[in-house]
């Protein structure tokens, strides 16, 4: 599921840049919500499930829906118009610190000497990262602050991910969570871009299809088994690849630069992943 994640989540960077680029960023969002909600409706209604949410779970459902999805993807569609694709994927995936932070400071977890070290060596991986786009950064306070605040809203809400308990499966929460973005990104576009709407074309309809289809209703719902299985650090740094992916993906798609700092970030974040998931060792009994 982390593999799957990974390489669609990645890949959604570079292709969420050239079409926000050119398309109403909130409109292209919202279609890719609305793509995601009738294909896992699809699903669910093929394979019989349930999409019925007691009604004391309804709130918290809600609540949930806008860190980990209104607020993520708000700020980061209006983060990747201002930014770098490679560039907007290292600031979203500090994700990990402000989980950890939002756990220990809402929920007092505590945490150890290895979710310390990897969130250290990830800060550190997106130190080098973002060293050579300081300049960038300082023209584009505005992109900085957005994508930052997304990062802060998804991290806190997977730090209520783990730490509330909730009877739905993660393909009910996923639909639910898909569908209050898919009203609200409908209702902000429709006040705030109907002059600029349009028909999209075809490459940007395949990108539609992308993101509703795999980034949306795959992907999330592997990313929310996920998150209810591990501590919020672990499942934000089982996912630090996304960034490279993402990085990758920018340098193939739209010909942004590959710097030698950003292999030196690959390097580290491969070492954050091992410290954190590597399995304890356990004592003889």
């Amino acid at each position: 599921m982390i593999l799957i994640v990974t390489l669609s989540w990645g890949m959604n960077y570079p292709i969420m840049k050239y079409v926000v680029t050119y398309f109403p960023p909130v409109s292209f969002r919202a279609l890719t919500f609305m793509f995601g909600c009738v294909s896992l409706g699809i699903y669910v209604w093929h394979a019989r499930e349930s999409l019925y949410v007691p009604p004391h779970e309804r709130w918290l459902t809600f609540k949930l829906s806008l860190g980990n999805m209104v607020l993520w993807h708000l700020g980061l569609v209006f983060g990747l118009t201002l930014l770098k694709s490679g560039r907007t994927a290292i600031i979203g995936y500090t994700m990990p610190v402000w989980a950890l932070l939002a756990s220990v400071i809402f929920f007092k977890a505590s945490f150890n000497w290895r979710t310390s070290l990897g969130v250290a060596l990830s800060l550190s991986a997106t130190y080098f990262l973002a060293r050579e786009e300081m300049s960038h950064f300082a023209g584009q306070p505005l992109g900085l602050a957005v994508t930052l605040g997304a990062a802060i809203a998804w991290g806190t809400g997977n730090a209520m991910m783990k730490h509330v308990k909730l009877s739905i499966s993660s393909i009910n929460l996923t639909f639910w969570m898909l569908l209050s973005g898919m009203l609200i990104f409908s209702l902000i576009a429709l006040v705030f871009e109907r002059r600029d709407w349009r028909w999209p074309h075809v490459l940007e309809w395949l990108a539609v299809l992308y993101g509703g289809v795999v980034t949306f209703a795959i992907s999330y719902v592997a990313w929310f088994r996920v998150a209810r299985k591990l501590t919020p650090v672990t499942s934000g740094l089982s996912i630090m690849l996304v960034p490279v992916v993402g990085l990758m993906g920018g340098a193939w798609m739209l010909g942004e630069r590959i710097a030698q700092s950003d292999v030196y970030a690959l390097g580290l974040i491969l070492l954050a992943m091992a410290v954190v998931l590597m399995p304890t060792p356990q004592k003889a009994t």
